[in-house]
């Protein structure tokens, strides 16, 4: 029996298939929730064949993402809602982040858990979450416990 063959092989098998998935997904072909199910079920069955490349470019890629998104706004729609809405935005934001952050005390949960989970339900969720990690220094594992607990 070749051993190097047997090892060689689901990796292989699982590099064809992340790029059949990432076409499939990104072609326009199928709608975003199955998208992200094809995503969960990719990640549940294989191992991620690229995880060093993608650890390294998932920065830049949610910084793009953000940019991407405010060139589909329109400036002058926002400045006339940012007029009306600035105040009820502060206060709501505000009183998410203080709510979530005296939860997470009374709960006992850690401090820069509760904090990624307060931003991520007052602000945008995962992308709040994902902007406001690196700064607070937040593990791998306190990212994934917020990203799960606002997402689902």
């Amino acid at each position: 029996m070749n051993y190097a063959a047997d090892a060689w092989l689901p990796a292989m098998l699982s590099r064809i298939v992340f790029l059949l998935c990432l076409l499939v997904s990104a072609s326009g072909l199928v709608s975003p929730p199955i998208a992200l199910a094809i995503g969960l079920v990719f990640g549940l069955a294989l191992r991620h064949p690229f995880g060093s490349v993608s650890r390294s470019l998932s920065k830049f890629l949610l910084q793009a993402s953000v940019v991407g998104l405010g060139f589909g706004m329109n400036l002058h729609q926002v400045v006339q809602a940012g007029r009306s809405g600035f105040v009820y935005t502060l206060l709501g934001i505000s009183f998410a982040l203080l709510a979530g952050m005296g939860l997470g005390a009374a709960l006992r949960v850690q401090r820069v858990p509760a904090f990624l989970i307060s931003t991520g339900t007052a602000i945008c969720g995962g992308s709040a979450i994902a902007a406001v990690g690196p700064i607070t220094r937040a593990s791998d594992d306190e990212m994934a416990v917020a990203l799960g607990t606002v997402l689902c």
